[in-house]
């Protein structure tokens, strides 16, 4: 996926205010969240696009400090970093990491109660996938969460594009949505050929979880809605 220059100056401006993780740093003043949310509202003025994998970033943030996985602990620094870094590297490796998420499937829309991916566990804790994303947004993430179904019923999985040995993981990109807006920002449908990820939580737990990324994204959605609308509305007045 390649994005146009501007792209990534805009991410790294965003990154620079810390709109993906103000309100999450280990000192972050009473009032972060307020003012997090006054930078995001400025930006959406300007172009709401670049901020669907800000959003998700910032969402993800929280529910991974407390669960990231084993292999994946020296990702704390990353993803409290002011940096953007648009780099194929392992997320370790680099200087600051964005997070999507992968719920939706062609045979459920919403209702991802009837999700069909499956993920099996393997000898050494983790989880073979096998399946689909209909749409998946911001393919270049460094990591997504993802729902599967497992015995234990639907569950949320931490799935990074690279494996702790410097492999990719087996996420192949099997189109990129044509859509009517947002077009600044890739979304794509996807398939899992036997992709590794790492439990969050319990198995059965998937929708609980992802909840609690997906009120912070909806959260976001209603100040970009927001913002929107004073962009037209200052665009009347002074037209």
């Amino acid at each position: 996926v390649r994005f146009h220059p501007a792209w990534h100056l805009l991410m790294q401006a965003l990154c620079t205010n810390r709109v993906h993780n103000l309100a999450w740093e280990e000192d972050a003043r009473s009032g972060a969240f307020v003012a997090r949310a006054a930078r995001f509202m400025l930006h959406a003025q300007v172009e709401a696009g670049s901020l669907c994998p800000i959003t998700m970033t910032f969402a993800a943030t929280p529910l991974l400090l407390q669960m990231l996985p084993a292999p994946f602990q020296d990702w704390t620094t990353p993803l409290l970093s002011d940096r953007y870094d648009s780099h194929l590297l392992p997320g370790g490796q680099k200087r600051g990491l964005l997070i999507g998420m992968g719920m939706t499937e062609k045979q459920g829309g919403s209702d991802v109660m009837s999700n069909t991916t499956r993920a099996e566990r393997l000898e050494d804790g983790s989880y073979r996938l096998v399946g689909h994303k209909w749409f998946f947004s911001v393919p270049q993430s460094d990591a997504h969460l993802v729902l599967a179904q497992t015995a234990g019923g639907l569950s949320c999985f931490f799935v990074p594009r690279f494996l702790p040995d410097g492999q990719r993981n087996a996420i192949r990109l099997e189109r990129l949505k044509d859509k009517l807006g947002n077009r600044s920002n890739a979304s794509c449908e996807v398939e899992f050929q036997d992709a590794i990820g790492w439990l969050l939580g319990q198995e059965g737990e998937g929708i609980r979880l992802i909840l609690k990324m997906g009120g912070m994204t909806r959260f976001d959605c209603a100040l970009g809605s927001h913002a929107m609308m004073r962009r037209a509305f200052s665009l009347a007045i002074y037209h």
